[in-house]
């Protein structure tokens, strides 16, 4: 995979400047576009490349969460046999399956309701720790003990949204019976 922010010539950071981001992702995509080459088949193929690495890395760029995905995939992270979720927040998570799975058999509008504030209430906070761990991983850029730490935790954050995101789609399928 290509390191997108090298692509860009920007510091990997999980906040940077978008405005400058998007002008960047706009003059490639002007000077790569590939109809600009069709009379020359060398040209034309550069262009294809460059123009699909632009939009690949201003697709995963423009969010913080393309940049978090991004920034742990770039520093081998995102590895299945490391991706386990601490058994403290199973738990509290198996106690929400509990309660979906119950809505199987009854469903109830109420119980929906509820569980939809619990798990909205564990992605704010998830959010919220998130924004912290990437201030703290961006100012410490040069100390890459300290700054590894940071993205370490942030991983584990990171794997909790995407099975409270499970979870919220799950919760969506009773919503909407």
């Amino acid at each position: 995979m290509d390191n997108f922010f090298s692509f860009y010539n920007i510091e990997e950071l999980f906040f940077i400047d978008e405005v400058k981001l998007k002008q960047d992702y706009l003059r490639l995509s002007k000077a790569y576009h590939p109809d600009f080459y069709l009379d020359d088949d060398e040209k034309y193929a550069e262009a294809l490349h460059v123009s699909s690495i632009n939009n690949k890395a201003y697709k995963q760029l423009k969010t913080l969460e393309g940049r978090v995905a991004h920034i742990l995939r770039e520093n081998g992270l995102l590895e299945a046999q490391e991706n386990k979720l601490s058994q403290d927040f199973l738990i509290q998570m198996m106690d929400i399956n509990e309660a979906i799975m119950d809505l199987k058999m009854e469903p109830d509008e109420e119980k929906v309701a509820n569980i939809s504030v619990e798990v909205n209430a564990f992605e704010e906070e998830l959010s919220q720790t998130l924004l912290s761990l990437a201030q703290q991983a961006d100012k410490e850029l040069g100390n890459d003990r300290v700054r590894r730490e940071s993205i370490e935790r942030i991983k584990d954050i990171y794997l909790k949204q995407k099975y409270l995101l499970r979870i919220k789609e799950s919760l969506n399928t009773f919503a909407a019976l």
